[in-house]
């Protein structure tokens, strides 16, 4: 025979095997400990997530299908990396991009060229990335995982050489274009984009500085 006794208030419930004489007490389950990616397992998820997207393009790229040829758990890639967007954008940047060296090149254009050196450059196959920007368009979550993961890098480095040449001079602090010179440099890439359908370069980026965002940041007007 059984029976339950339930204590008072904030008692734990017991279990009372009497044929037995056995005490059981009702135990939470264990924690589910997650398991962290090893440094070899994210790398190849984020390759076969770049492959994936060049094979069919971002939109028709799922974290499902990536699950699927990397054997892992949509959960899994949903916890590393939130989302679709910054899936992707992540795979791009682990497979094109290393982490920018301190720019000091001596003066402001040097500093820009500098900078637009180390700008995103278009990838052979291309796809990836165009499919990126025809996506980002109208995909406000890519569009800040573009800013976040991607660009982040580079407007860091341009804030910090704007400052470094307002605080030596070469700026004027209250130039109105300062408060643009992000514009200046991303819009170009988008700008080429849209126009040409393909992705802007170095050389067309140093142009664009040449003409509009260097006159535009030492003027005296």
């Amino acid at each position: 025979m059984r029976c339950r006794y339930l204590g008072r208030a904030g008692d734990r419930r017991r279990t009372s095997n009497i044929t037995t004489g056995t005490l059981m007490t009702k135990q939470a389950p264990a924690p589910n400990r997650r398991k962290r990616l090893t440094e070899e397992r994210e790398r190849e998820i984020l390759d076969v997530t770049f492959a994936l997207v060049a094979e069919v393009g971002y939109e028709q790229a799922t974290v499902d299908e990536v699950a699927r040829r990397t054997k892992a758990s949509t959960a899994t890639l949903y916890r590393q990396w939130e989302n679709k967007p910054k899936l992707v954008i992540t795979a791009m940047m682990a497979r094109k991009y290393a982490p920018l060296p301190d720019i000091d090149a001596g003066s402001l254009r040097g500093d820009l060229v500098a900078l637009a050196l180390m700008m995103p450059t278009p990838h052979p196959q291309g796809t990836p990335t165009l499919g990126i920007w025809q996506a980002v368009m109208s995909d406000p979550a890519l569009s800040q995982a573009l800013r976040d993961v991607l660009f982040a890098p580079y407007l860091n480095a341009l804030s910090s050489i704007l400052a470094r040449h307002v605080e030596h001079g070469t700026i004027r602090p209250d130039n109105p274009a300062l408060a643009h010179a992000e514009k200046f440099l991303l819009g170009s890439i988008f700008v080429e984009k849209l126009l040409t359908g393909t992705e802007a370069n170095s050389d067309q980026l140093i142009r664009v500085m040449d003409a509009l965002l260097l006159p535009a940041l030492t003027s005296d007007s």
